[in-house]
C-alpha cells in the first residue's frame, strides 16, 4: 500500500523568513508510514496560484496552505481568496503581524481561511504542532470522504439491484420495504433487525447469524433467536454442515427438505423441515483494530430454519440473492461509522480512550452501581519524572514511551474494565468489582511490569498509582472518589514514588489489614 502524500504550500515575499521556516518545518513535520508530507517554499504569490494550480492538474493533494498577510503584490487574504477556486479543501493559515489581526479574523469568521499565527514566530516547536494538526485535520477528512463515497456506492449498488428485480414485484417489495428499516448506523441495532425482520420475508421462525474470526479459522455466532449458546463453529475442509459448505464455496443454500440433504446440521431436531444459508461479503477493509475485520474481507452466513409454507426455489434464492446484498451493504455502513465515531473516543497516541470518553463511562458506572450496590475502584497512575525524559531525549522519544506504555496499560486490564490516558503522563484505569487486595496485587503487577520493561531509547520508566473504591451507600460521588484516588497518588510520591498507596475508609481498611 503506497503512503499518501501530501502538499504543503508557504508564500512569503521574504526569502530569509522562508528559509528559517524551511529549517524549521523540514526537521520536525514527521508523521505515521501512512502519510508523507512535501513543503513548497515560494516567494512570489502569483507564482503560487500558477504552482497550486499545477499540483491541481497533476491530481495532487494540497493539505496546507500557508501566506503571509502582508506582501507588495497581493496580501495573504487575498491569495487564499484566490487559491479557494481551485483548492477549496486545502487547510488555510495565515501570517500576520498585530496591526493585521482585525482582517484576519475576520478572514475566519467569513470563512476565508482557517488559522492564524501571529508573525515574528517565536516559537517553532508550537508552529510546527499547528501544521502537522493541519495535515492530520485534512488526512481524516479525507478518509471520512473516501468512506462516504463508498457507502454511497454501496447505497448505488443496492438500488440498482432493486431496479433489477421489479419483475418479481412480490419478493422485491418486501425486500424494498424492509431495507428502507436497515438505514441505521448503530452495529446492534443493525444486527438486531436482521434476526427480527429478515425471517418473516421467508416466513422463518428461527434464524442466527455467525460471522468470521479475527483469525479467519472459525465461524462466532453473533446473534440468534433460539440459540443460547455462544456456538463457535471451526473451518475445516471436511466439516459438512450447511453453513460452512455455504461460506467455503460462496454460495447460496436452499433446503426444502432437510431430512433428505446431504449435510450434517447444528440442532437438527429444532430446525423443521426446511432451511436457507445466506453467505455473504461485509466489504474488504484494511483495519485490522476492528472488532468484526481482517483485510482479506469479512465473511459472515445467515441461517433461517423451520420455514412454513416455502415458496419456489427459484423466488427463494432470487430473495436470499437481494438479502446478500443488503445484509454487506448495511454491516458496511455500521462497521464504517463505528469507525468514525472511534476517533472521537481514543486518544490519537497511546491507543486507549480519552477523558472526555472515560468520564461517561464513569458517570454511568456510579449510576449502576449506586442501584445495584456493587462497587468498583478507580485508579491513577502518573509516570514519574516524564519531564526529565522530555528534556533529555525530546518529545518524540517521550511520545514513544507514553505510546509503549499505553500497550502496556491496555494488556493489563480486563475486557471489563476502562484505562484512559487523562492528561499527558497520567492515566486512570476502571476496575469492575474485586477486593480491595486482588485489585492491589494487579495493580503491583502492573507496576512491577513496567518497572522492568526497557522502553525506546533504553529508558526505564517507575510509575506511582493511587486507587481508591466508589461505596454505594448514597454518600459517594465522583468528584470525592477523584479526590481520595488522588491522595492515594500523592501519598505514593511522598512515599518515594514507584510505589501503589490505597485510600480507603476505615472499615476497609480494618478488613485489608486481616
Amino acid at each position: 500500500m503506497h503512503n499518501q502524500t501530501y502538499h504543503i504550500v508557504c508564500l512569503d515575499d521574504d526569502e530569509d523568513f522562508l528559509r528559517s521556516m524551511s529549517l524549521a518545518l523540514t526537521s520536525r513535520l514527521d508523521f505515521d508510514k501512512e502519510v508523507e508530507v512535501e513543503v513548497h517554499f515560494i516567494s512570489d504569490p502569483f507564482e503560487g496560484l500558477s504552482f497550486t494550480n499545477e499540483l491541481v492538474n497533476e491530481q495532487e493533494k494540497i493539505a496546507v496552505i500557508i501566506s503571509d498577510q502582508q506582501m507588495p503584490k497581493m496580501t495573504g487574504i487575498e491569495f487564499m481568496e484566490k487559491s479557494r477556486e481551485t483548492v477549496p479543501n486545502a487547510i488555510r493559515v495565515l501570517l500576520t503581524g498585530h496591526a493585521s489581526l482585525e482582517s484576519a479574523k475576520y478572514a475566519i469568521n467569513n470563512q476565508i481561511l482557517d488559522q492564524y499565527v501571529s508573525k515574528p514566530i517565536d516559537d517553532y516547536e508550537n508552529f510546527t504542532s499547528i501544521i502537522k494538526n493541519a495535515v492530520k485535520t485534512f488526512h481524516f477528512r479525507e478518509e471520512k470522504k473516501q468512506a462516504d463515497e463508498k457507502i454511497r456506492q454501496y447505497i448505488t449498488e443496492l438500488e440498482d439491484t432493486n431496479e433489477r428485480i421489479r419483475s418479481m414485484h412480490h419478493a422485491a417489495e418486501k425486500i424494498a420495504y424492509l431495507a428502507q428499516g436497515f438505514r441505521k448506523l448503530d452495529l446492534d441495532e443493525v444486527l438486531d433487525m436482521i434476526i427480527e425482520k429478515l425471517p418473516t420475508i421467508f416466513k422463518a421462525k428461527y434464524a442466527s447469524l455467525f460471522l468470521l474470526s479475527d483469525d479467519g479459522n472459525s465461524l462466532q455466532m453473533v446473534k440468534s433467536n433460539h440459540l443460547t449458546k455462544a456456538y463457535k463453529k471451526r473451518m475445516t475442509v471436511d466439516d459438512q454442515s450447511p453453513m460452512m459448505v455455504a461460506i467455503r464455496e460462496n454460495k447460496i443454500i436452499v433446503l426444502p427438505e432437510i431430512d433428505q440433504a446431504p449435510y450434517d446440521f447444528l440442532k437438527k431436531k429444532d430446525l423443521g423441515c426446511s432451511c436457507i444459508i445466506i453467505p455473504f461479503i461485509i466489504g474488504r477493509q484494511q483495519d485490522p483494530t476492528d472488532i468484526l475485520g481482517n483485510n482479506e474481507g469479512i465473511k459472515g452466513v445467515l441461517n433461517m430454519s423451520n420455514i412454513t409454507d416455502m415458496e419456489d426455489e427459484d423466488v427463494v434464492e432470487y430473495a436470499a440473492a437481494l438479502i446478500r446484498n443488503i445484509l454487506g451493504i448495511n454491516i458496511l455502513n455500521a462497521r464504517l461509522y463505528q469507525m468514525t465515531q472511534r476517533l472521537a473516543l481514543i486518544d490519537g497516541l497511546t491507543g486507549l480512550y480519552n477523558k472526555h470518553i472515560f468520564m461517561e463511562f464513569l458517570r454511568k458506572e456510579c449510576e449502576y452501581s449506586e442501584r445495584h450496590g456493587i462497587p468498583f475502584s478507580l485508579s491513577i497512575i502518573d509516570v514519574d519524572d516524564f519531564k526529565v525524559i522530555n528534556d533529555t531525549h525530546g518529545h518524540r522519544i517521550g511520545d514513544e514511551v507514553l505510546k509503549r506504555l499505553g500497550l502496556i496499560l491496555n494488556g493489563a486490564s480486563r475486557k471489563s474494565d476502562i484505562v484512559a490516558r487523562f492528561g499527558g503522563e497520567e492515566f486512570v484505569w476502571l476496575i469492575h468489582r474485586g477486593e480491595v487486595h486482588n485489585i492491589i496485587e494487579i495493580l503491583e503487577r502492573l507496576r512491577t511490569e513496567i518497572y522492568k520493561h526497557i522502553f525506546p531509547n533504553s529508558i526505564r520508566l517507575t510509575v506511582s498509582i493511587g486507587v481508591t473504591r466508589f461505596y454505594t451507600d448514597g454518600k459517594d460521588t465522583i468528584e470525592r472518589l477523584f479526590d481520595r484516588a488522588d491522595k492515594a497518588l500523592y501519598q505514593a510520591k511522598n512515599n518515594g514514588k514507584n510505589k501503589t498507596e490505597v485510600f480507603l475508609r476505615d472499615e476497609d481498611v480494618k478488613q485489608l489489614q486481616e
